[in-house]
Parts: structure tokens; sequence; C-alpha cells
């Protein structure tokens, strides 16, 4: 079998398009889909249906691709073997987190390790689709729950706490609750991802602080579908919000709301697959991790 014919096959498959995996493949349209023919011709079979939105596999199709993927994880697997046998940390090592954690706290901090570790080529994606990870997008995710995963090695690296804050500007104009029942007064902006899976486990529970058991929950002045931009909201003076205490620390401007009111703790997890386990590059970026969260505590 062809090796550039299934890399071809494997990249098309991966994006569902020919088209969209031209920039990947480095090929044009018509040589991409004269490989994908010729692959169909020696195998005597069908790889893909074909519709107006794109390519999906076949019964067979899907075979190959399962199997054309365990060759490239292991092909990958061996390059990184290889590269690391220099015993320096190099390579392409990518990221991925929350928007909120990768925003206010990783970014601020990785300059230190690409001056500690010149050779690897860092590539940051901030999202809240954890999704993303298990398809092997990523090598490296933090996430904010430990993984349900069995082939995801896992370590704990913090915990993190929320409560509820607002700005000196917004108190000024509405006044401070000193009671959870006089959060009916206020306005409120909520975390929230329409359809699509939090990673967050418990995202509004200032909805529902001081209210009796039974009784309808508030409805929020404004939601917003990342925790950076529940911060600036805040900043602004938009309303109050349920915040991760890390991103508010030297923030003078913003003021703890009824401090003795908690919401639910986030157990911070550094997850990789199980194939880089041992990688120079992933012990380096997890060392870095832990020094940098020692010296800063939640």
């Amino acid at each position: 079998m062809d090796w550039d014919r299934l890399k071809t096959f494997y990249h098309v498959a991966s994006v569902g398009s020919i088209s969209k995996a031209i920039p990947v493949i480095n090929l044009s349209q018509s040589a991409i889909t004269r490989q994908i023919q010729s692959l169909e011709n020696s195998l005597k079979t069908k790889l893909f249906k074909r519709h107006t939105k794109g390519l999906t596999l076949t019964e067979q199709g899907n075979i190959l691709f399962e199997e054309t993927e365990k060759i490239f994880i292991d092909l990958n697997s061996l390059e990184r073997k290889i590269i690391e046998f220099k015993k320096t940390p190099s390579g392409s090592l990518s990221i991925n987190t929350t928007v909120g954690f990768g925003s206010m706290w990783l970014s601020p901090r990785i300059n230190q390790f690409v001056q500690d570790y010149p050779d690897i080529n860092l590539k940051l994606n901030y999202s809240e689709d954890e999704q993303d990870m298990l398809r092997q997008d990523y090598d490296v995710g933090i996430w904010m729950r430990r993984p349900k995963h069995l082939d995801l090695i896992s370590k704990h690296i913090a915990t993190i706490k929320y409560h509820i804050y607002g700005s000196s500007q917004y108190i000024n104009e509405m006044g401070m609750p000193l009671r959870r029942s006089e959060l009916a007064k206020h306005r409120l902006i909520t975390y929230g991802l329409k359809g699509k899976p939090s990673p967050l486990s418990d995202t509004n529970w200032l909805l529902r602080t001081g209210i009796k058991k039974g009784s309808p929950i508030r409805k929020p002045h404004v939601t917003i579908n990342n925790l950076y931009g529940l911060l600036v909201a805040v900043e602004t003076g938009t309303g109050l919000a349920a915040l991760p205490d890390y991103m508010v620390q030297h923030k003078a401007h913003l003021v703890k709301i009824l401090p003795e009111v908690e919401g639910p703790t986030y157990e911070v997890h550094m997850v990789y697959h199980e194939n880089l386990k041992g990688s120079l590059k992933i012990i380096a970026f997890r060392d870095f991790l832990i020094k940098k969260i020692d010296e800063w505590r939640f």
C-alpha cells in the first residue's frame, strides 16, 4: 500500500473535506482527489461517501482510518523518542486549557518556560472544549477536574476556590450586599456555554445562593461564555459574578462580596496521553507548572 496515498487519506478523513486538507498536505485539490481514487482502486472499495457538505467515511473507510490513526500515533511516538535521545527537551508541545486559566494564569508565566527550554516549540490553545484533547489534537491538557478516560495520565496540580466579586464602581452605585438574600437586588453575571459541556461542574451556584430550597432561582442579567469575559464585565461595573480567586488577586479595584460565601472548589489536573509518559518535554512542562503553582497559592 502506497504510503503517500495512505497519508493523504488520513488527513482528508481527519477533517472531512479535501479543501480543508489542502493546507495540511500541501497538494492541489486535483492531486488529492487522484490519490484518494488511486487508493480506492487499489483496495477495490469506496472509502468515502461524497455529499454537498463534504465527505464521510464508509464502513471500510472507517476501519482503514482507525488503523491508520494507530500507525500515525506510533510514528509520532517513535519520532519523539528519537528526538529526545539527545537528552534535551525539544520538539513541538501543544497545550490545551480553558480561556480563563490560560489567559489569566498561564500566559503571564509562560515566558519563563520559553526561556528555559528554547528548543521546545510551544503551542497554546485556550478553549472550553476538552474534546480537542481527547482527539489527540493536543499533547497536554490543564483541566478543572480529574479525567474519566483511562488512557489519560493525570496529575493534580492545584485547588481553585471561587468567591463573589464586584468592582468598586459597581458597589458605589448599587451598594454592598450584607446578606445572601440581598443578592436578589443586584445585577448578576453568570457563566454559560449553551449547547456545550462546561469544563466546570456547577457554573451558576451564585443564582441559588441565599434562596430557600424549593424556591425558583434568580435569573442572570448577563451570561458570558468564558471566565475572562466574565472578569472584564465585573471590572467595568456590569454586575456581580462568581470568579476564581486566582483571577482577581492583585486587582485592587475588585471587592470580595460576602467573603464567607464560597462556591464549589475545582481540582486542577494536568493530563496527557499515555504514549507521552516519560517524554522529556512533558516532564519539563510538568515540573514548570508545579514550581509556578508552589510560588502562587490560590
